[in-house]
């Protein structure tokens, strides 16, 4: 009679687990190490694509807000540039007229965003599917008439210019490189803040009630709470990220809340991949920098990304970075 072992060949013994548990420890701890080594030093490496660089950070910052309402509670919005008008036109309304403190102006308009989004969305958000969507993106249409039309406050067509520069105590961030390394810091912040919400209860409650939310509500979470919640959050992030924009070019116009933006934003999270950090990143990075290739590319650069969306939609539903991780997972 043949005894078979208990431990057969295939079964991985305590030693080699260990091993690989602590090499798979070492990877998450390196990674991360060398990533922030390396885009500290890039200002150095590439000094001509520092202005590209900052414009990717402040609308990454505001497809990150995006991505907690759409990626994690599968809310479609088309509405940020609300948000982005509030914190863009009202940080700089308050900084020329009344002589506030760029600081104090960016954080007072991002709490009044905060509010809008909570009346907003106690309406908004009881409409599902298109129908959400349409509804946002009439806010939007409404966000590029008033800020062509309220010639008085925001300057008409020739937008609102000499907005000062963001100054926090005696620092001034005026150059391409004190804004670049302002928003790594801020943009830090945002991703450690998303990332631990989506390994939260809130997370979870999120990721539950974007796959059914009657079985949510069933389970017992607040469905309405959580998503009014989150669609704060994503307008915290977009006025942050409007108030940024006009610091660092001192000047704010209708185009830069335009409904093509709203398209482009949501193009950015559809590329990179929802419900990730690094997506919104790269989707940021690529469609910002399309019209780095010249400018007869940058004439064509949004018909580039609607065909670069509909591959992506079509073959990559989880987004370019999405698509890598499940790559590598096999």
């Amino acid at each position: 009679m043949t005894i078979r072992s208990e431990a057969s060949p295939t079964t991985p013994s305590p030693t080699s687990s260990g091993r690989a548990g602590s090499s798979n420890t070492t990877v998450r701890k390196v990674v991360p190490l060398a990533a922030l080594a390396v885009v500290v030093v890039l200002p150095f490496l590439v000094p001509g694509w520092i202005g590209l660089l900052v414009i990717a950070g402040i609308f990454f910052l505001i497809v990150l807000g995006l991505n907690l309402l759409m990626g994690y509670a599968g809310q479609v919005s088309l509405g940020q540039t609300l948000f982005m008008a509030i914190g863009g036109y009202g940080a700089g309304l308050l900084t020329l007229a009344w002589h506030w403190p760029t600081t104090v102006a960016m954080i007072v308009m991002a709490g009044i965003s905060a509010l809008v989004a909570a009346g907003l969305g106690a309406v908004f958000l009881r409409l599902r599917g298109y129908y959400l969507a349409l509804a946002t993106l009439g806010l939007a249409v409404i966000t590029e008439s008033l800020a062509a039309g309220l010639t008085d406050f925001t300057g008409g067509p020739s937008g609102l210019v000499g907005i000062p520069s963001l100054q926090v105590g005696s620092l001034v961030f005026f150059s391409d490189e004190a804004n670049y390394y302002l928003l790594l810091v801020l943009c830090g912040l945002g991703a450690w803040f998303v990332g631990n919400l989506q390994r939260s209860q809130t997370g979870r409650a999120l990721s539950a009630i974007a796959a059914d939310p009657a079985a949510a509500t069933m389970l017992g979470i607040n469905a309405s709470r959580y998503k009014t919640s989150a669609f704060v959050v994503s307008a915290v992030y977009a006025s942050l990220g409007g108030s940024l924009y006009a610091y660092y070019l001192r000047f704010i116009s209708p185009e830069v809340v335009g409904v093509t933006v709203v398209f482009s934003i949501v193009i950015m999270l559809a590329l990179g991949g929802a419900r990730t950090l690094v997506g919104p990143l790269l989707g940021a990075l690529v469609l910002q920098g399309l019209p780095e290739f010249g400018q007869s590319f940058a004439t064509w650069s949004p018909f580039v990304a609607g065909v670069v969306l509909i591959v992506v939609i079509t073959y990559l539903p989880h987004g370019v970075w999405g698509s890598i991780k499940k790559l590598v997972m096999r």
